[in-house]
């Protein structure tokens, strides 16, 4: 069984890079005066442990027009995903730490997606520690940072998971062939097979 990175394709509603959003506990009609980045989901910076449950009630502040996508990142730590895909996850094996429906808004406080979104916070892995010996890396300071060759470890048994502290598309999600026959259909993902993948092409998802 093989594995693939998810990459991010571009389309109508499926804006390429990181959301121009901003995740709140609650609506605010003047987003430029809040420190979004000292609420805990930003704060605690994908904390697996100790980490402050996501409260009801979250909406994503957006700047742009419109979404019709199943999964973006806000930050490099937590995911805003669809009904569907979320429900997808929970029916493989993928390690949700936390996830909590949202609404998504405009900066007018209008509905700008026919979706229904949740934010959602993956548990990540060790590069050195989760994956095959075989796997080799771009390091800074002794510390891997990208992937130059991936290997799965025979027997990780998850659908759905990332790397730690990685980056340039290293730190993208990767899944199981199981999960991307599911998953074909899904708005704004591209799915690279590991065999042979270039990975400055992976557009981080």
């Amino acid at each position: 069984m093989g594995f693939y990175v998810l990459s991010q394709r571009e389309e109508s509603g499926c804006q390429a890079g990181m959301l121009n959003a901003a995740l709140c506990d609650k609506f605010y009609e003047d987003m430029d005066s809040i420190e979004y980045g000292d609420f805990p989901w930003y704060s605690e910076k994908g904390r697996s442990k100790n980490r402050t449950p996501l409260p009801e009630g979250m909406v994503l502040i957006s700047k742009d027009k419109y979404y019709d996508f199943d999964i973006r990142g806000v930050s490099r730590f937590f995911y805003i995903v669809s009904d569907e895909f979320l429900d997808l996850c929970f029916s493989l094996s993928v390690e949700v730490i936390d996830s909590a429906k949202i609404k998504v808004l405009s900066i007018k406080g209008e509905s700008i997606s026919k979706k229904n979104y949740n934010v959602v916070i993956f548990n990540e892995l060790d590069a050195r520690l989760d994956t095959d010996p075989t796997s080799t890396f771009v390091e800074d300071e002794g510390r891997p940072i990208r992937f130059k060759k991936l290997v799965i470890p025979h027997g990780l048994g998850l659908d759905l998971f990332k790397y730690s502290r990685m980056l340039s598309g290293s730190d993208s999600l990767i899944c199981s062939e199981q999960f991307k026959i599911k998953a074909d259909n899904f708005k704004g993902v591209n799915f690279f097979s590991l065999d042979g993948l270039i990975w400055s092409s992976v557009k981080r998802i």
